[in-house]
């Protein structure tokens, strides 16, 4: 979490963090319940999210990187070195999977071990990125289509109950332009200085021109995100 709040409106990923969170806030009554599992959890930044309407959140993230990303604000209860977590199969009613699927080289057995680790009847929330720049260097491998995703998740033995586009072609191209903006190196104090300035004025106008846009002009042929929700009959 930057110094500035993710979802303010002089946040550089103001756009991609609002939709998640709306996207995120829908789901979680409707299909969060009983034992949670948050696969690449991180901060586990959506526990306060899902606490209303699960028994228990567990958190398991990737030991290479965990540190690395987090430091001291990882709330991983488990470290694995790979897809395989070691956990009981048919153990959780719910597993949660935040911007994580990009940053797995072998998805088809990740994929497979989160069907291993839902009980018969439980559901899967994952969160997917479409267009975003790389990052987390060098453990960032994919972007998905929602055809790609669909197909994944079925070969897997899961039944897809939702996919849909989290941001319209305006909160994709003006999230992008922000973040590659607010990414690129700059060496001189005096340029970095005029940046920051610009930003306290450009950062809300953008951000929602961005989210207003969309809602006026709404294209998914290009998004941010997907939301996918699943379910082990």
């Amino acid at each position: 979490m930057s110094e500035i709040d993710d979802r303010s409106y002089w946040s550089p990923t103001k756009i991609a963090s609002e939709l998640a969170y709306r996207s995120l806030s829908e789901a979680a009554p409707k299909h969060a319940r009983g034992r949670l599992i948050d696969l690449g959890c991180g901060a586990k930044p959506y526990q306060p999210l899902f606490a209303p309407f699960v028994d228990s959140h567990f958190g398991v993230d990737f030991a290479a990187t965990a540190g690395l990303h987090y430091g001291e604000a990882t709330k991983a209860d488990l470290l694995v070195n790979g897809s395989e977590t070691g956990l009981p199969a048919g153990s959780y009613d719910t597993v949660l999977c935040t911007q994580v699927l990009e940053h797995v080289y072998d998805t088809k057995a990740f994929v497979s071990e989160c069907h291993r680790l839902l009980a018969k009847g439980g559901k899967g929330i994952f969160t997917v990125p479409f267009l975003w720049q790389t990052h987390a260097e060098p453990n960032d491998f994919f972007r998905f289509t929602r055809f790609g995703l669909e197909r994944l998740f079925t070969e897997a033995g899961f039944k897809v109950l939702e996919l849909r586009p989290v941001g319209g072609s305006y909160s994709a191209l003006i999230q992008t332009a922000i973040v590659s903006q607010h990414c690129r190196e700059i060496d001189s104090l005096p340029a970095r200085a005029v940046r920051k300035a610009l930003n306290l004025v450009r950062l809300p106008v953008l951000n929602w021109l961005a989210l207003n846009l969309d809602r006026l002009f709404w294209n998914d042929k290009l998004c941010l995100n997907y939301l996918l929700v699943v379910a082990k009959d």
